[in-house]
């Protein structure tokens, strides 16, 4: 576990025989932005909370007392994605949440900026997809949730095709790892 100078908290830990990293970022008007990480960098899960009752470390309190976790602190290293810019090759890609500092928006799409050469990426897992598709029904028409219930795998392959034009069109690539 480890904090930032800005007060947001990183917890690294395992979750069956994968290793996760939580990160809870405050944010404006009492929020936190708190992501999922794979071991990679890649973002599984995001979501923006309304703090009502609990502070941050209230959160990150109740989250290790549910999951029996004992921490151990550590210096804070930001989540990094452990891929190339698709535009100049570098390794040098951060979350555009923190290239865009100050701003007040968190992008649903999980994407990034290059520090060498300024370009847009993006890098979406299939589970963070599953995900956003499960939570947000009624963007789907009946018939495409018919499909997906049908053949969910079929369903996320079309969505990820569409995404990827869409984001294309704009000369937003898809960061490889």
């Amino acid at each position: 576990m480890s904090e930032s100078p800005e007060h947001s908290v990183r917890l690294d830990y395992a979750e069956g025989s994968a290793s996760i990293t939580l990160l809870w970022e405050p944010m404006p008007d009492n929020c936190v932005l708190e992501t999922k990480f794979s071991s990679t960098g890649a973002i599984l899960d995001q979501q923006l909370v309304r703090l009502s009752s609990s502070t941050l470390k209230g959160m990150v309190d109740t989250f290790m007392e549910q999951h029996s976790l004992e921490p151990r602190e550590t210096v804070f290293e930001e989540p990094r994605l452990e891929a190339a810019c698709p535009s100049c090759g570098s390794h040098d890609i951060v979350r555009y949440i923190k290239a865009a500092k100050g701003s007040k928006s968190v992008p649903v799409m999980p994407m990034y900026a290059c520090r060498n050469c300024g370009a847009k990426s993006y890098y979406l897992t299939d589970e963070y997809l599953k995900k956003l598709v499960r939570q947000n029904p009624g963007l789907f028409e009946g018939k495409d949730l018919g499909e997906l219930d049908k053949n969910e795998e079929r369903f996320i392959k079309e969505l990820r095709e569409y995404i990827a034009r869409v984001f294309a069109s704009k000369k937003i690539l898809s960061a490889r790892p």
